[in-house]
């Protein structure tokens, strides 16, 4: 089992700093992440309040922060349910994510130190030889987060967190039913070596391509 250090691990705050509603969040999103709570499926308040101990109040908070990032739909008259996977939808991301990850490495580039590339590269050789869907989703994660800290753009860094955390059940759904993580290492190597030449166009172009075609590869599986 590949070994994460505390840089690559969640960085959420220990729970007894969180609220209520933020712990519900999480443990909702987790369960639609891993498929346990799955698309369509309707969330009753009241069942929920009674099963994590808390108000009904507090699990209201937890659906309109889980809405608010498309985990959950709400529906009049209907109730709330969780976000079925969709193919406009992972486009939709996709295209947003190509234009903000693109600009952020242009940012980032002329910034990059030679740590920050060994980070990107111990990144790169954990995810090799990470076992579990989990262990590849979060060394992922964390090797475009190493890209593009450099830029030191925080409203854009933030967007892209965003972006990328309502696109993980995409990202995982591809990764549990294809075989994409291999073609995803080869282009993530090829990127980190156009960074290590300060080849930013080059570097932009196959991030882009990188990026575009885990999409096209989502909205082909989704529309079957």
């Amino acid at each position: 089992m590949v070994d994460l250090d505390e840089t690559e691990r969640s960085h959420e705050p220990p729970a007894l700093n969180r609220t209520a509603s933020a712990i519900v969040c999480d443990e909702l999103r987790n369960a639609i992440m891993h498929n346990r709570l799955q698309g369509g499926e309707r969330l009753r308040q009241d069942a929920l309040a009674t099963q994590y101990g808390v108000s009904q109040m507090i699990v209201r908070e937890a659906f309109r922060q889980l809405t608010a990032e498309g985990f959950l739909k709400a529906e009049p008259r209907r109730g709330v349910s969780v976000a079925k996977l969709s193919a406009d939808e992972a486009w939709e991301i996709t295209q947003l994510r190509a234009l903000l990850e693109c600009q952020a490495l242009r940012w980032s580039i002329p910034n990059m130190v030679r740590s920050d590339f060994q980070q990107c590269g111990r990144t790169l050789d954990k995810l090799d030889a990470a076992d579990t869907v989990d262990a590849r989703i979060l060394l992922n994660a964390r090797f475009h987060e190493l890209l593009y800290a450099p830029a030191r753009k925080e409203r854009t860094l933030e967007l892209i967190s965003n972006l990328r955390l309502n696109f993980e059940r995409y990202l995982r759904f591809t990764w549990e039913e294809t075989h994409h993580s291999e073609q995803s290492q080869i282009e993530h190597r090829e990127i980190l070596q156009r960074c290590e030449m300060r080849d930013i166009e080059r570097a932009c172009d196959a991030l882009r391509i990188h990026i575009l075609a885990t999409g096209d590869l989502l909205v082909e599986s989704l529309g079957k």
